[in-house]
């Protein structure tokens, strides 16, 4: 059980906002179409951005097997990481609007590929040939940039090496001009000695020959230091060829891989997109203030509700008509709409008196002011145009309003029978202008009006008048301020609950029918009240009925009356 009134409850909630909606369809309509057309005009004010993006991945040489391989390509993806996050300083964009030939003011994102040596280069800018020169010169300069940084790594190194073997190689040089003398110097002795000899085998005096045990030393010492030397420089040169292959596999280049292009798109503004963005949040907005609204308002907009929500039929819809007009409408004016309306409630409470006979009517309202007494005098007359016999009794001992309406005296009324003696009613029952109608006032105001109405008297007053008339018609405070109404509506055979949808709000309404439905009395339905005609969900559209039977409908309510064709019904 508790499961079907929970899903009755959501549904109930979606069907009023779905109806809320409905019925302030034309203004969030209005403020979506006027929050668009603002932000299209606005957005389309705006300087166009354009868009070129391009990309490039990073490369890093690989060795032969498959853990240099492994290493190279997260080497790769970290680097791409890394350019990504320090690629775009003001070094690098100085140098690209150099080269550019303009200064780069546009806007650059340069974002990785996930898992991969990739990174992309966004850049926008108002004209779209610079945001594509900007990204495409961007990748050369960096390229260039990251080949520099590299080599100025080895640089240092390699020139080290290469001033060691330039001096070792002066070195060599010099100690080979030092052995090429000696080897002169040897040369011209071992020739001096030669001679020496020939002159001797000739009977002559020899020359002497002289040699310099130093040259010995030297020439030792020489041919050890270029021995030294070379083994030295084949050492220096082994590590500089190493170094250079070391920077040749170590190196890391930047390619691109597609061009930018310019694209003649603008990505910003987007006044289409900008105008049906505002127009969905004006929606919203404007729905959530007609949602705010109608939540603090806190009223009945839909007649089905009464039975969807509480099992309570709408038996009657009582037009509204300006107060400068009779209360008794059905008398001075019966061929207005709110007549019909009255005869049309008269018809509904025939048809609920079918099967259980109703003598007795309470007519009763939930809160002050919602115009049961005009509805119930109403009621009464159009009842006894039809020939009936109807009394109307006054059962507001607090703040009576029917003699007022009838223009009767109220010296003598349903208070003065309580101490009078039973079956004599003379002098209370008061006939009125309207044949088969007739009236109980209140009478004089008692100090303790619910004992009376809940005594036995009253409930012997009730029986006497339904012997007597068709018809017993009762007024009643309102349900919520006093329990006067309470008591009467256990007493009567059915209770019509009057209520003004524009005064009276839900709670106040769900109050009222549960206090009824507690005492088991019978709630025939529910008079909706002071109904303006064509703006209200309440109205529904008589206007061909009543134009064809009681002549054109005006704004106010009333009919142009056809100049003949009388009410017959009075």
């Amino acid at each position: 059980m508790d499961n079907e009134l929970e899903e009755r409850s959501s549904l109930e909630s979606i069907l009023d906002y779905a109806q809320t909606l409905w019925r302030w369809a034309w203004l969030l309509l209005i403020v979506a179409i006027a929050a668009g057309a603002v932000a299209f005009y606005l957005t389309n004010q705006k300087p166009r951005v354009y868009e070129s993006s391009t990309r490039a991945v990073v490369n890093v040489v690989t060795g032969s097997n498959f853990y240099d391989a492994y290493s190279a390509s997260f080497g790769a993806q970290r680097l791409a990481e890394t350019y990504s996050q320090t690629m775009i300083t003001p070094e690098l964009l100085q140098s690209v609007s150099e080269r550019l030939g303009f200064e780069v003011t546009g806007k650059i994102t340069v974002t990785p590929v996930e898992n991969s040596p990739i990174f992309t280069i966004v850049v926008t800018d108002n004209d779209p040939q610079k945001a594509a020169d900007t990204a495409n010169m961007l990748i050369t300069i960096f390229a260039e940039k990251v080949m520099k940084d590299q080599s100025s790594r080895y640089s240092e190194l390699k020139q080290g090496l290469e001033e060691e073997i330039a001096r070792i190689d002066q070195n060599l040089t010099d100690i080979n001009e030092r052995l090429a003398i000696l080897q002169i110097k040897e040369a011209e002795l071992a020739e001096a000695e030669k001679r020496a000899a020939q002159m001797a085998a000739e009977g002559l005096e020899p020359i002497e020959v002289v040699r310099d045990p130093n040259d010995y030393v030297t020439r030792a010492q020489l041919e050890l230091a270029q021995s030294q030397y070379q083994s030295t420089r084949s050492s220096l040169f082994y590590n500089l060829q190493q170094i250079k292959l070391t920077e040749v596999q170590s190196a890391t280049t930047i390619s691109q891989i597609d061009k930018a292009m310019a694209n003649p798109e603008p990505i910003q503004p987007q006044p289409f997109k900008s105008a049906g963005l505002a127009a969905i949040v004006g929606l919203m907005v404007a729905a959530g203030i007609v949602f705010l609204i109608a939540f603090l308002q806190d009223e009945i907009r839909d007649p089905e509700e009464f039975a969807r929500r509480w099992g309570v039929p709408v038996v009657g819809v009582i037009t509204h008509y300006p107060s400068n007009q009779d209360k008794l409408i059905t008398v001075a004016k019966p061929r207005m709409s709110v007549s019909e309306a009255f005869r049309s409630l008269r018809t509904n409470l025939q048809f609920s008196g079918i099967d259980t006979p109703l003598k007795s009517v309470l007519v009763t309202s939930p809160s002050p002011s919602e115009g049961k007494s005009s509805v119930v005098a109403n009621l009464a007359t159009v009842i006894a145009q039809s020939e009936k016999e109807v009394v109307l009794v006054d059962g507001d001992l607090r703040r009576p309003t029917l003699h007022k309406v009838f223009k009767l005296s109220n010296r003598i009324g349903l208070s003065d029978y309580f101490i009078r003696e039973p079956e004599k009613m003379s002098g209370v029952v008061k006939k009125t202008k309207v044949n088969g109608l007739n009236i109980i006032s209140s009478g004089s105001l008692p100090p303790n009006p619910s004992e009376l109405l809940g005594s036995t008297k009253m409930h012997d007053v009730l029986g006497l008048l339904e012997k007597h008339f068709d018809m017993v018609l009762l007024d009643s405070p309102p349900l919520l301020a006093v329990t006067d109404a309470l008591i009467l509506a256990k007493s009567v055979d059915g209770v019509l609950l009057v209520v003004d949808p524009k005064k009276t709000k839900r709670g106040a309404i769900r109050q009222a029918i549960e206090q009824l439905q507690r005492l088991d009395a019978r709630l025939l339905g529910v008079v909706l009240n002071n109904i303006k005609i064509k703006r209200s969900s309440y109205y529904y559209n008589r206007d061909y009925y009543y134009s064809k039977q009681y002549g054109k409908s005006n704004e106010d309510g009333t009919h142009e009356e056809p100049a003949v064709e009388e009410d017959k019904t009075r």
